[in-house]
């Protein structure tokens, strides 16, 4: 296996090319196949050590893509937003989309669906302040400055929402997702919208403390989906399906070795063995194994949506398709 880093505009690119043995690219349990080895797909991952990262880099060294005949080109961007703009650009097939960004791009004519659910509440995330901080409250934070990934980002949907939930105004500063953490401590920012592992580490290394736990805090929801293209949900259902029961196979994989996936989420994002046993249990314990879904959920993403601010939506019923679901994980 051959897997070289490069860097390209938006993001890192990890590609992840297998030979296979002609005819021999098949799904274990039933779960689709492609007649074509190596048939490239390039998902989008909003930033590094976010779980869908883990997710797609686990599937790739489990062999599950090169099974169903995929040759994986996985692209890091710096937040949500920016992924989403590499897929209405044509440069990403699949990624973790959002209701918010699909519903106002659909009405913005690009033209992407929900394939399947990742997560049904936003698991680690948290809005965070530095240890000291004079902010004890959300309330608190109305006139001041707080850290996000990027517009349009989950962190945005969550930084809106606490405005419209709590009755307060504050400045979002976009940092991408690396820069966080470090704004947050060395006190450019006053608090920020922080998602884990980086906020369990934050918060186990008594460096911030945390005013808003948004998983608590928020109703059920399409939190997190798998996300593409309409082009290429008519034209290459099979490539997507394929795709989806290697990411989903790999989420049963580490979900069934706990020891594994904590040394793996470690390494993965240079954390203690502590922080990401935290961010198993509380994350990836919690990720759907098979993608299923209900119009509720989207209804419900929609909801939070508008309550953010968001405008231009999009109808719930013109953002997802329960074609792929339920996912046959690999």
């Amino acid at each position: 296996m051959k897997s070289p880093l490069s860097t390209k505009p938006g993001g890192m690119t990890r590609r992840a090319a297998f030979g296979l043995a002609a005819g021999a690219a098949s799904l274990a349990l039933g779960a689709p196949s492609l007649r074509a080895a190596s048939q490239r797909i390039r998902i989008g991952l909003a930033t590094k050590t976010w779980w869908p990262s883990v997710v797609a880099d686990v599937a790739v060294k489990q062999g599950l893509f090169a099974k169903a005949g995929l040759d994986p080109e996985l692209t890091v961007y710096r937040s949500g937003g920016e992924s989403f703009e590499a897929q209405a650009a044509g440069a990403a097939d699949l990624i973790t989309g959002l209701v918010s960004q699909i519903a106002t791009g659909r009405t913005r004519g690009v033209n992407t669906k929900i394939l399947a659910l990742s997560a049904s509440a936003n698991t680690g995330w948290r809005l965070l302040v530095k240890t000291g901080s004079p902010i004890k409250d959300v309330k608190d934070i109305a006139g001041r400055k707080v850290g996000i990934t990027t517009a349009g980002s989950l962190s945005d949907v969550m930084a809106l929402w606490t405005r419209a939930q709590h009755g307060i105004d504050f400045t979002s500063v976009p940092l991408g997702g690396g820069g966080l953490v470090p704004n947050l401590l060395s006190g450019n920012v006053d608090a920020a919208v922080v998602y884990s592992p980086l906020s369990f580490q934050t918060l186990q290394a008594r460096q911030t403390v945390s005013l808003l736990d948004y998983a608590a805090a928020m109703p059920s929801h399409l939190a997190v989906s798998w996300s593409a293209p309409d082009t290429l949900i008519g034209k290459q259902p099979e490539m997507l399906r394929a795709a989806l029961a290697a990411l989903y196979g790999a989420v049963v994989h580490l979900q069934k070795n706990r020891d594994e996936a904590v040394r793996i989420i470690a390494e993965a994002n240079s954390v203690s063995e502590a922080v990401a046993a935290q961010e198993f249990e509380e994350t990836f314990m919690k990720l759907s194994t098979d993608g299923r879904f209900t119009v509720a959920q989207v209804e419900a993403a929609s909801d939070l949506a508008r309550l953010g601010g968001f405008k231009n939506l999009a109808p719930p019923d013109q953002i997802y398709t329960t074609a792929f679901t339920p996912v046959v994980a690999a």
